[in-house]
């Protein structure tokens, strides 16, 4: 299946940051148990980058790298197996390097200037970050006629109370969220939590 008929399908991308090779086993085996095959694991930590290739003994999960700022990330991540890759902001020589590299990249982005910048570029799926922080809902909804061409991604603050609300604005395909992946959660080994928020989240997204 393509990756972003998956993303449009789930209207759900979990988001963690995972540093060892039990993390990425156990993380997982919740997202096939929640039928939710989809994650983005972020480079907020220099042991995430060892760790990545031990996504290549789960080839059904559709694995993304987000929080990438250089060149050299993009490479990590098409050697792991990612993809898609997703940027924080908007960044020319990144797009470029992506297109050459032929891995689909999701920039982020905050304000008119970036989007207008991005689709310059050929990007119509944007991630919007930090979204809650942003404007939230009432941003995004700002956006639809002036950018009626594009689609977001909101990441950042979306939680199983809010997703709902941003899920229901037409130019939204589906949210990032780490608060179903929690960190606190990982490091407790609380797997089970983790597939239980996992399957509610997708209940929520599916139902919208």
């Amino acid at each position: 299946m393509d990756v972003l008929k998956l993303i449009t399908e789930l209207k759900i991308i979990p988001l963690g940051t995972l540093v060892s090779e039990e993390d990425v086993s156990k993380i997982c085996d919740c997202l096939i148990k929640a039928d939710t095959p989809i994650i983005e694991v972020t480079l907020r930590d220099e042991r995430v980058k060892k760790i990545l290739k031990y996504f290549k003994n789960y080839p059904d999960i559709f694995l993304g790298v987000g929080t990438i700022r250089r060149t050299s990330d993009i490479d990590l991540a098409i050697q792991s197996g990612a993809t898609f890759i997703i940027t924080p902001g908007f960044s020319e020589k990144l797009s470029s390097y992506a297109k050459q590299k032929n891995i689909l990249l999701i920039p982020g982005i905050q304000t008119p200037s970036e989007i207008m910048q991005a689709s310059e570029f050929g990007h119509k799926i944007l991630k919007f970050f930090p979204a809650e922080l942003s404007g939230g809902t009432k941003r995004l909804s700002a956006y639809k006629s002036v950018f009626p061409d594009i689609s977001f991604i909101p990441t950042g603050g979306i939680t199983e109370t809010n997703i709902k609300d941003y899920l229901q604005l037409s130019n939204v395909i589906a949210s990032g969220s780490s608060s179903v992946i929690p960190e606190n959660f990982i490091k407790n080994k609380s797997w089970f939590e983790i597939t239980k928020k996992l399957k509610n989240i997708k209940i929520i997204a599916s139902n919208v």
